[in-house]
């Protein structure tokens, strides 16, 4: 579908584990962390040295000049980037999981026109605007749209070459419903609003895109339902309504990863002030260092078997025998499990920081940022507290939301 040049480059680059690429790249990712905590986004030579190792395509399918992963793989990647740093485990979540989810029900020439870029970095911003904004509004125009919206969360689009938009996001300003329609926008049509001035997570630039009076052409749009299961891959992971959830589950648990490391590091040289002895043969840190190693490995064990259980039972394509859409038993601890990881690693990354004392505050050290960057991601909507409650009620009887299965956002 892409170039054969496009196919060549992810041939060869494939000969190489990406686990492996990524472990070759650590400290150009470390200092892209730096950096992108200081410029509040990635840096462009750091997202084009990311691009150039796969680290946006590997969701995608071989036709569209991807590695397909599964989604423990796709799991593994992000972990591996996000224990460098939590930003640039963001970045490698976002860009590669919008990049997969934009094709669900993407038109093949809309789809080959986009991916024939290797550097392609699709952002999404979905949230409710920050601050002065033309609103949510879209108009028809002929056969296309015309769009005056503002969102947030843009994470990446300081890198990105399109933004995409979800018709269930805009307002109509005809009916007054949402946009029956999706939309992608190139880059030099979206402009970036600095609205992102955070603690955790300060490094992924996820500011607000606005666009202004927007002409959207009718071989850019996207169905209304554009996150919907996809019929035209084989892998279950474009039918998996947790796609976008376990990416983000799945920086939680590097982000802890790396703190449990940076921990380690820290007891086996650090005499706290007023103590005889290190870190390392104190009591209390062994037994946090193992309750903190115990709680990372089974919130992770939880989320690899429970997408390990949900993409067996989606199967293969439909048209080869697969579901389009899984069962609600197989859904719900899914989910749950996404959102365990994040608010459980939360407390073990805290509990952590806390073992450290001072030295966990400081600046300079990679705790601090690791306690933001936890904080931070267990707040994620996707992944929140509020999916206890929300699986909960239905334990004891109570129906889910209405579309809770649905993927509505990325």
């Amino acid at each position: 579908m892409v170039r054969p040049e496009i196919i060549e480059k992810q041939n060869k680059l494939s000969q190489t584990p990406i686990l492996e690429r990524i472990a070759a790249m650590k400290d150009s990712l470390r200092a892209a962390g730096d950096e992108a905590q200081e410029l509040r986004h990635l840096p462009a030579w750091a997202s084009k040295e990311m691009a150039d190792q796969g680290l946006y395509r590997f969701a995608l399918p071989p036709e569209l000049g991807g590695e397909n992963l599964t989604a423990r793989q796709q799991i593994e990647v992000i972990e591996a980037a996000a224990a460098i740093d939590g930003s640039i485990g963001w970045c490698t979540q976002i860009s590669s999981e919008i990049n997969a989810l934009v094709i669900r029900r993407m038109e093949p020439d809309l789809a080959t026109k986009i991916f024939d870029d290797w550097d392609v970095l699709i952002c999404s911003g979905h949230g409710p605007a920050n601050g002065p904004n033309p609103g949510r509004g879209a108009t028809r125009d002929g056969d296309g749209w015309r769009l005056n919206y503002q969102g947030s969360f843009a994470s990446g689009c300081h890198n990105a070459n399109w933004n995409y938009l979800m018709g269930a996001m805009t307002i109509d300003e005809t009916t007054g419903q949402p946009a029956q329609a999706s939309f992608m926008v190139p880059r030099g049509e979206f402009e970036i609003i600095d609205t992102w001035d955070t603690a955790g997570m300060r490094g992924s630039g996820s500011h607000d895109v606005r666009m202004t009076d927007c002409y959207v052409p009718p071989e850019h749009l996207l169905p209304f339902r554009s996150l919907a299961p996809s019929e035209n891959w084989d892998n279950p992971t474009y039918r998996n309504p947790t796609h976008a959830v376990y990416n983000k589950a799945a920086v939680a648990l590097g982000v802890c990863r790396g703190a449990i490391d940076s921990f380690i590091e820290l007891a086996m040289e650090k005499t706290p002030w007023g103590t005889a002895n290190t870190l390392k043969d104190q009591p209390q840190i062994q037994y946090r260092i193992g309750e903190a190693q115990a709680t990372l490995m089974a919130a992770r064990s939880f989320v690899m078997e429970t997408q390990d259980q949900l993409e067996a039972h989606l199967g293969p394509s439909p048209a080869n025998g697969g579901r389009l859409e899984p069962e609600w038993e197989y859904f719900w601890p899914a989910l749950l499990a996404c959102a365990h990881a994040a608010q459980s690693t939360r407390v073990v990354v805290g509990m952590i920081n806390n073992s450290a004392g001072t030295t966990g505050s400081r600046m300079d050290s990679p705790l601090e940022r690791q306690l933001r960057d936890a904080q931070q991601a267990a707040n994620h909507a996707l992944i929140s507290y509020r999916h206890y409650e929300e699986l909960g009620k239905t334990f004891v009887g109570h129906e889910p939301p209405e579309g809770y299965m649905q993927l509505s956002r990325a």
